[in-house]
């Protein structure tokens, strides 16, 4: 009897190599209806793999139906990716786990003009640095999103550093912007700016959790993560939301955080624990 439990992981598709070129009208299609109804008790594969990418563009194709996250970027270089669409609203809700860009130990990664429609981080940063993501829109989806991030050691595995994220328009999803960080491990946030984002429909607009348990799969509520997150900005922050904040922070942990210019319709304030004491929520 075939073992559904043991499937293949991919990727669909993967880059390696230098001054690539990937663009095109077309659509690939992961045909992720025949795994989303079994959630995680299968595995599903990555749609799209760049590994070890330099000096690259990719651009003007979509890509629909994912069975698991969208693109997986990897100790890449001075690479764009811009003008794509991800679809997975065919999911209608079951099509879990569809990130549109996970990104770990890149440098110079540009993310911009995408369109991306599915059920779980549009953006998610476990580490890289100078990232920029900016005029995308994002449906669906969890918001877009540094961590979960931690491990045993603060190193290149663990930092995200100058991350710029302009311009985006998040649409009926679960979070606006958001960091979370792991219980009990090591890490550094540092350097990065929000300016002038539109929310529509959001249920919490400002999310920053030192809770997150990894294990369980959500917040512990006893903010005891180690992680720096430092060098905050928030510059322009607008649109609705139903509560403003949702931040339970480790005070050890964390400074220097500016939020100016925000200006979102929430029905609630929200909760806002554990942050910097120049920030008054």
């Amino acid at each position: 009897m075939l073992d559904l439990t043991n499937l293949w992981a991919g990727p669909l598709i993967k880059l390696t190599g230098n001054d690539l070129t990937v663009t095109g009208p077309g659509t690939l299609d992961g045909q992720g209806s025949w795994y989303w109804p079994q959630g995680q008790n299968i595995t599903r594969p990555v749609f799209f793999r760049l590994s070890r990418v330099a000096n690259s563009k990719l651009s003007g194709f979509t890509i629909q139906n994912m069975p698991f996250r969208t693109f997986s970027i990897l100790s890449s270089n001075y690479t764009t990716i811009s003008e794509l669409t991800i679809d997975s609203r065919a999911g209608n809700g079951s099509a879990k786990n569809t990130d549109g860009f996970d990104l770990s130990r890149n440098n110079h990664v540009t993310i911009s003009n995408n369109r991306v429609y599915n059920q779980d981080d549009c953006l998610a940063m476990q580490s890289s640095s100078n990232t920029i993501f900016s005029n995308n829109y994002c449906s669906g989806s969890h918001g877009i999103s540094i961590g979960s991030l931690g491990g045993p050691e603060q190193n290149v595995n663990t930092t995200v550093s100058g991350l710029l994220v302009k311009d985006n328009t998040i649409v009926n999803s679960t979070n606006g912007i958001r960091i979370k960080t792991i219980i009990g491990l090591k890490g550094l946030v540092t350097n990065v700016t929000y300016t002038n984002n539109r929310l529509v429909n959001v249920k919490n607009a400002i999310v920053m959790h030192s809770d997150y348990n990894k294990t369980k799969g959500g917040y512990s509520g006893i903010p005891s993560s180690l992680v720096n997150i430092t060098n905050i900005k928030i510059d322009g922050l607008f649109g609705t939301a139903t509560n403003l904040y949702d931040i339970v922070a480790n005070p050890a942990v964390v400074s220097n955080w500016e939020f100016k210019n925000v200006a979102v319709n929430a029905t609630n304030v929200g909760k806002c624990n554990g942050g910097p004491s120049n920030v008054q929520c």
